[in-house]
């Protein structure tokens, strides 16, 4: 039997438990950043890029995320910076494709030190890490692509976690902690996507019910069925 304490102070006990928890952004964490948010500043350009249609934008970050939303931001965007602070990571089909768009700047090797604005984003503050050398890119939209982080402090100590801090699971989403499941981002699965989640999701739920099957279905007062 497990028991588990909310924020709130309430106590909610369980047989078998499923944590799907997913990732959230990591952030710059530059001046300004979180009072941004919704005021120019995105961590989502799928969700928030036709927000920006004919205007200039920086993208922040060199993986295959970052890659991918410059893509889908030029085809709105009048401009689209991207800041990266080491060579570009991303796979080489993206990679050769954000390389053939006019309307994409690459400023490689260089650091984000302040975003600029008053109500809204303004601009952009960067530092090439090599000479010290400042620039100020006036842009309407900054989008954060810098990776994610697992939400799983509150696992730590409980179920296994690999180096990035994933909960560790097999194919029938299995803890190490047996009746304790975990699904979605927040795991080690291949692939982050929504439709990859959704079935580990489904999964999860029907590993959690073979495992509670073969417990016993009621428990009666006064019986430990841990």
């Amino acid at each position: 039997m497990f028991s588990i304490e909310t924020t709130g102070g309430r106590s909610i006990k369980a047989r078998a438990i499923i944590i799907a928890s997913g990732k959230r952004p990591k952030e710059l964490g530059v001046p300004n950043e979180r009072e941004f948010v919704g005021k120019g500043l995105s961590y989502c350009a799928t969700c928030d890029a036709p927000l920006f249609g004919g205007k200039v934008v920086a993208v922040c970050g060199g993986g295959n995320s970052a890659i991918q939303s410059v893509i889908e931001l030029s085809q709105v965007a009048a401009k689209v910076y991207i800041i990266s602070r080491n060579p570009w990571k991303a796979d080489a089909i993206v990679r050769d494709k954000a390389d053939h768009l006019r309307n994409v700047e690459k400023r490689l090797g260089y650091e984000v030190l302040e975003i600029i604005g008053d109500s809204l984003i303004e601009g952009i503050r960067i530092r090439e890490k090599t000479s010290g050398k400042e620039e100020t890119l006036k842009v309407s939209g900054v989008f954060v692509e810098v990776g994610l982080n697992p939400n799983t402090d509150f696992a730590k100590g409980i179920a296994n976690l690999n180096q990035y801090g994933e909960i560790e699971v097999n194919c029938q989403c299995e803890t190490n902690v047996p009746g304790i499941f975990a699904a979605g981002d927040v795991t080690t699965v291949h692939e982050k996507q929504i439709v990859v989640a959704a079935g580990e999701g489904a999964k999860a739920a029907l590993s959690a019910h073979e495992y509670l099957l073969k417990k016993p279905a009621f428990i009666l007062a006064g019986q430990d069925t841990s």
